[in-house]
C-alpha cells in the first residue's frame, strides 16, 4: 500500500508539471484520500495487534465506550484501544455516486461490528473472523424470578404462587399484599396508600396471559400479560399498577416502588418488561375521560427513578425510561430487556407511568397505569 501511495504521488506530480494551466485539485484530493486510507489501515492494524495481545495475556475488558469514530475498549491492565467504524462513501460533485459507486459502504475499516453481552465483547472482522474477549466483573447477578423453585425459604414452598388468585382475576386482581425476596435480591414491595383511603399502588404476582385484547382488554383481566406464553423465565411474573395523578381528582401522589430491605445500595442491572392486555386494549380504544386517537406522536412510557435514601423528601439521583408505546404506534408485545444500570447504586427504585398529552383528559391519565415485569437482576459485589 505504501509503495502504491508513493507511486501515485510521483505520477500525479509528473502530470501536473506537463500542463502548467491544468487544474490538479481533483488529483490532489485523490492523493490525500490515499494518504488518509494508509493512516486508517495503520491504526486498524495497531488495534488488531492490541486485541491479539489482550487474548494472549488473559486481559479482560472493564469498559466499553461508544465514540463518534467507533468504540474504545478499556482492558483490565488500564490500557485502551479504539476500534473505528468504516467511513461512508461520498457522493460526487455532480450529485451522482463517486468512484466507489455506492454510498454507505464501510470498506475502509477491518472491523465489521462490535457486540456487547453481559459477559463478553464480540468483535467481528470484515473477513468474517471473530474475536471474543471476556468482561471483568466484580459482582454476581441475583435474579428475582417470581418462581417458587427460586424462593429462598422452606423446601417445597409456594410463596410466590400463593399470591396469584387461583379462581380467576375478577378485576382488581392486585391485592394489598407485600412481598419480599428474602435471602436473594433482598427486594421488598409494599403497596402505596392512595389519597382516598385505598391502595393506589399495587404489585400483583401473576401467571395469567392472553392475546384476545378486544374481549379481555378490561379491568376484569388486570393481571394478564399480553401476547406472551408465561413469564420471561418460567410461568410467573409481576404486574405493576400505580402512577402519580396530578389532577384535582388525584388518586395518588406517591409513586409505587421496590427497595432493598437491608438498606444496602446496589445496582439493579436490568429487568424484563412487556404490556398487559388491559393497557394494549385501552391504548387503541380511548380510555376513560378522553377521546384520543393514536397518532404518530403518541407515546406511553415507564419512568424509573433511583434513590439513595429512604427519606420521603429525598430527590432521585437518576432516572431512565422505557416506552411501552413509541411514536408511530410501535407497541411492546414481547418480553423486552430494560437496562436499569444507569441509575447507579440505589436503595430504592420508584416507577411512574406517563402518557403523551393526547392521553390525558379531564380526569388525568386516560390509560390504565399497568405494566408487567419479570426477572429483576441485581448486582451483588464479590468480596475479594
Amino acid at each position: 500500500m505504501k509503495k502504491f501511495f508513493i507511486f501515485c504521488v510521483a505520477a500525479l506530480a509528473a502530470t501536473a508539471f506537463t500542463a502548467c494551466e491544468y487544474d490538479d485539485s481533483d488529483l490532489w484530493n485523490k492523493v490525500n484520500g490515499l494518504e488518509d486510507q494508509v493512516a486508517d489501515n495503520t491504526a486498524d492494524i495497531a488495534a488488531l495487534s492490541a486485541l491479539i495481545d489482550a487474548m494472549n495475556n488473559g486481559k479482560t475488558i472493564t469498559g466499553v465506550e461508544s465514540t463518534d469514530e467507533g468504540y474504545t475498549l478499556t482492558f483490565s491492565d488500564g490500557s485502551k484501544v479504539t476500534l473505528r467504524h468504516g467511513k461512508d462513501g461520498q457522493n460526487g460533485t455532480n450529485g451522482k455516486d463517486g468512484a466507489d459507486g455506492k454510498d454507505g459502504k464501510d470498506g475502509d475499516s477491518i472491523f465489521e461490528s462490535i457486540e456487547e453481552t453481559d459477559d463478553e465483547v464480540i468483535i467481528t472482522l470484515t473477513d468474517g473472523r471473530v474475536i471474543v474477549l471476556p468482561k471483568k466483573k466484580d459482582y454476581e447477578l441475583r435474579v428475582l424470578t417470581f418462581e417458587d423453585a427460586d424462593y429462598v425459604g422452606s423446601e417445597g414452598s409456594t410463596y410466590w404462587s400463593d399470591f396469584i388468585p387461583a379462581d380467576g382475576q375478577y378485576g382488581n386482581g392486585h391485592g394489598s399484599y407485600s412481598w419480599y425476596d428474602e435471602g436473594n435480591t433482598e427486594l421488598v414491595f409494599t403497596p402505596v396508600m392512595g389519597d382516598f383511603g385505598y391502595f393506589a399502588g399495587h404489585a400483583g404476582v401473576s401467571n395469567y396471559v392472553g392475546t384476545d385484547w378486544e374481549n379481555e382488554g378490561n379491568y376484569m383481566y388486570d393481571l394478564q400479560a399480553y401476547n406472551v406464553t408465561g413469564g420471561h423465565s418460567g410461568e410467573n411474573f409481576n404486574t405493576h399498577f400505580g402512577y402519580v395523578d396530578e389532577t384535582s381528582y388525584g388518586m395518588n401522589n406517591t409513586m409505587p416502588s421496590f427497595e432493598f430491605d437491608d438498606g444496602v445500595a446496589r445496582v439493579i442491572d436490568h429487568m424484563w418488561v412487556t404490556n398487559t392486555t388491559y393497557v394494549y386494549n385501552q391504548l387503541q380504544a380511548a380510555g376513560f375521560g378522553s377521546t384520543y386517537v393514536l397518532g404518530d406522536e403518541s407515546t406511553y412510557k415507564i419512568v424509573a427513578y433511583g434513590y439513595n435514601s429512604f427519606d420521603e423528601d429525598a430527590e432521585p439521583i437518576a432516572s431512565t425510561e422505557f416506552y411501552l408505546l413509541e411514536k408511530g404506534k410501535k407497541f411492546v408485545t414481547e418480553w423486552t430487556k430494560w437496562d436499569l444500570s444507569s441509575l447507579g447504586e440505589v436503595v430504592k427504585v420508584a416507577f411512574n407511568l406517563v402518557g403523551s398529552e393526547d392521553m390525558n383528559g379531564d380526569y388525568g391519565l386516560s390509560v390504565p397505569g399497568y405494566f408487567a415485569y419479570d426477572d429483576v437482576a441485581v448486582r451483588f459485589k464479590i468480596e475479594d
